[in-house]
């Protein structure tokens, strides 16, 4: 099973790494928007009028790497299936439903897109 690590998808603060396996591709969370949620929501409006954004920024950014380490840790020695099962917004793309897959290179970004059959939407798309 092959590793492309680091991709953002849907939100910029969705870190995905994506498995290829004999049969599908895994898109698997290291990092979703939602982990970070109550950081930002338990913040003190002096606290942000005087410091700014700075400490929340920091714990954010202490917490997201220590998150993207241990969830990398966790898909250690599993399966596709359960790395598949680590995470509800774990991604399944099989190779049957892949239509094309194309890669854009954009002015701030390289775009990864998978146009798929079968699926709800028809473009997955990751930024490299």
């Amino acid at each position: 099973m092959e590793v492309l690590e680091g991709l953002t998808g849907g939100t910029t603060d969705t870190i995905y790494d994506l498995f290829f396996t004999k049969k599908r591709v895994i898109a698997a969370i290291v990092l979703h928007h939602s982990d970070l949620s109550d950081i930002y929501m338990n913040l003190n409006p002096l606290t942000i009028m005087f410091i700014g954004g700075a400490l929340a920024a920091q714990k954010a950014k202490t917490r997201s790497i220590k998150l993207i380490d241990t969830r990398r840790k966790a898909f250690r020695n599993r399966t596709p299936d359960e790395i598949l099962t680590m995470h509800r917004a774990n991604i399944e793309i099989n190779y049957d439903n892949i239509v094309s897959v194309t890669i854009k290179k954009g002015l701030l970004s390289t775009t990864l897109e998978f146009n798929v059959q079968n699926y709800p939407e028809k473009k997955i798309k990751f930024s490299i």
